[in-house]
This record gives structure tokens, sequence and C-alpha cells, in this order.
């Protein structure tokens, strides 16, 4: 088996783990019967997040000090450990504690990213990149169903005890993965050069403003739809994970795109901003499956062209460090897109999130072709 098929298996059994349970946390509070169940659903969705984006920065330098393997391993040994605890936990408290540990030792995808960087480079290694995503397109795709399933038959805890399991098994499998050499080099020369610092800055607003575009529009998404006159789940879920299914069909035809990456940033940009502001404008359903498709096409371009951007700023010696700060500002985005929804929902409706992420997105084109070529890579 391919060192790419490995970690692909392995980051989509991370991925399944993580992003398969958030969407149940409701009933997983009612099992612990606490009060202000509202405010805690919020609370407890930004703890991990929160706990990630701080920790990521870290856990680069890590990785760049110690081996991208070691990393990698840490994250899914750091996972197992979050699920078990919580999965065990017989109070709030123990159960949120098992949520801060997934949070501070996750980090599988920047960990996943730079152990690719160990065997690949520029466009290669952006490929990679898609690749990644893709096993988290598919995971969000499938972790909810399969999960809804299991958590009508068992207690919620339970599941996390079950779905430790995966990490675990990606941790086994890891281990025969080859070793990576550790540079004898200084690993943070490249904060000396300026240049490169200020174009890794630009790249580092393009990826919390792209993030937070997205984000936005995830927590109140149900109530939205029904808004619009869809009250039926199944539809509801396939409006919703269709922009996922997208990228998951397209993401190996972006192969052959010969566009720059900036150019695909911009279009991408634009196409997503499109599909915020139809969304944001309609009034019923009825043309909703097209500004989803608009919402996906943009999310593909726009992460091949950033993905592109960030692998021209990739040095073998360093990657840790330029994984964990991209994967650090986009969970900083996921934060702050939570948090902006939440209260705009509440004052104004559910549909003004995608207007927010149509206008997070005009920025964003305005920082692209306001800024050379040489400002945004290498």
């Amino acid at each position: 088996m391919s060192t790419t098929i490995i970690i692909l298996l392995c980051h989509f059994l991370t991925a399944f783990t993580v992003l398969g349970m958030p969407l149940f946390m409701p009933r997983i509070l009612d099992s612990f019967s606490v009060e202000n169940l509202n405010y805690l659903i919020g609370l407890i969705f930004i703890v991990p997040i929160s706990c990630a984006a701080l920790s990521a920065p870290i856990w680069g330098r890590f990785s760049d000090r110690y081996g991208k393997k070691k990393s990698l391993l840490r994250a899914q040994l750091g996972l197992t450990l979050g699920f078990l605890i919580s999965g065990f936990s017989e109070s709030l408290t123990f159960f949120m504690i098992g949520l801060v540990i997934q949070g501070v030792s996750g980090g599988t995808l920047a960990a996943s990213n730079a152990y690719f960087s160990c065997f690949y480079k520029g466009k290669a290694l952006a490929n990679k990149l898609n690749l990644t995503q893709l096993s988290t397109r598919f995971a969000l795709i499938i972790a909810p169903l399969i999960l809804g399933f299991f958590s009508k038959n068992e207690h919620p805890l339970l599941i996390y005890r079950y779905l430790a399991l995966l990490p675990f098994t990606a941790l086994l499998i890891c281990l025969y993965l080859p070793k990576d050499k550790i540079s004898i080099k200084a690993p943070f020369k490249h904060s000396n050069n300026i240049k490169n610092t200020q174009s890794f800055s630009n790249l580092l607003y393009l990826q919390f403003l792209f993030c937070f575009s997205m984000v936005i529009t995830f927590p109140y998404f149900l109530p939205y739809v029904e808004h619009l006159g869809e009250n039926r789940d199944l539809i509801v879920g396939f409006y919703y994970s269709f922009p996922n299914f997208v990228y998951l069909f397209l993401i190996f035809y972006l192969t052959k795109l010969t566009l720059p990456a900036k150019l695909q940033s911009i279009f991408g940009f634009i196409i997503l901003g499109c599909g915020c502001l139809g969304q944001f404008l309609i009034l019923t359903s009825d043309t909703l499956i097209l500004y989803r498709l608009l919402f996906g096409l943009g999310i593909l371009l726009t992460y091949n062209g950033l993905h592109q951007l960030l692998s021209q700023h990739i040095r073998y010696q360093s990657a840790g460090f330029y994984f964990g700060k991209f994967d650090s500002i986009g969970k900083w985005a996921g934060v702050f897109a939570g948090i902006f929804a939440s209260v705009t929902t509440q004052y104004l409706s559910v549909d003004y999130p995608f207007l927010f992420g149509a206008i997070s997105c005009a920025i964003a084109v305005i920082l692209l072709t306001t800024n050379s070529d040489e400002q945004l890579s290498r």
C-alpha cells in the first residue's frame, strides 16, 4: 500500500472521529441533565476548536524539530485519549476535559500535510493537500449518517468509546510509515526572511476570510432551510452536504487546470461569494440547489488556489511551522464565525450569515487583486 493511501486512510479515520459527533451534542448534553442547554451547546462547540487553534503553531514547531511522523502519531494518540476520557466521563466536567485534550493534542490535518511535505513539493504537494481535504469532505458526508443511525440505539457516550478505536487504529497503521529525516539546520530560519513573512501573512488573511465565509453559514443552516419552507430533514441534509459532493466529484479534474494559483483563488472567492449572496437573497428553496452548487464550486477552486500558494512557501525544514499556522488561522476563523453567526441570527435573521460570508469573499477578492504575485508567493 502506498504512503499516500495510508496517510489518506488514516486521516479519514481521524476526521470521521472528530466530525461525526458534534451534530449530536444536544443529545450528549441531555444525558448529563444540565441546565442552560442552548448556551452550553455553543460553548462546547467552541472549546476544542479554540484549543486546537492555540496549540497548532506549537505542534508545528514540534514537527519541525522532532519529526513529522512523530507529530502525526502524537496527534492520533491525543485524539484516542481525548475520546476515551469523554466516553468514560460521568460528569460534564470530565467530558469537557476530554474535549480540551482532543483540541490541544489534535491537529491531524496539519500533521498529515506536513508529513506529505517529506516527499512532495510545489504543485505535487498542493495536489496532496487537496486529497486530505477530500478525505475530510468524505467524512463530513458519511459520519453524521452512520453515527446518526447508532445514536438512536446506543448511549451517546458509548459511541465516544467506540470512536476512540478509529484514531488508535490510525496510530497503529502509521507506526509502519517511513521515518522522515530531521534536518540539522535551524528550523525557524525562515522567520528572518521579511519578504517571505509578509507574503505568508497575506496568505493567512486569505485563509481566515475563506474559512470564515464557509463556517459562518454552517451553524444555523437547518433553521435557514426551514425558513425557506423546506422542513424535511432528509432534504435539508442533502442541501447541507451538496457542496461536499461537488468537491468529491470534481477534485480530480483540477489536476488538468492550468490557471495560475492567484487566478484560481480569485475566481473561487467570486463564485463562493455569489453562492453566499444568492442564498441570502432567495425567499424559497426553489433555486437553493443552484446556489449550493456555486458554493461547492467556490470552495473547490479556492481550496486549490490557496493550496498552490501555500505549497510555494513550504520548505521541508519548516513545513510543520507553516502548516501549523495555516491550520491555526483557519480554526480561529471558525471560532469567530460561530460567534458572529450566533449574534447575527439573534439580532437579524437566519439568512444574514450568508450575507456576511459574501462580504468576507469580497474582501478576499480585493486583497488578491491589490497584491502582486510576489506579495502572495515566496
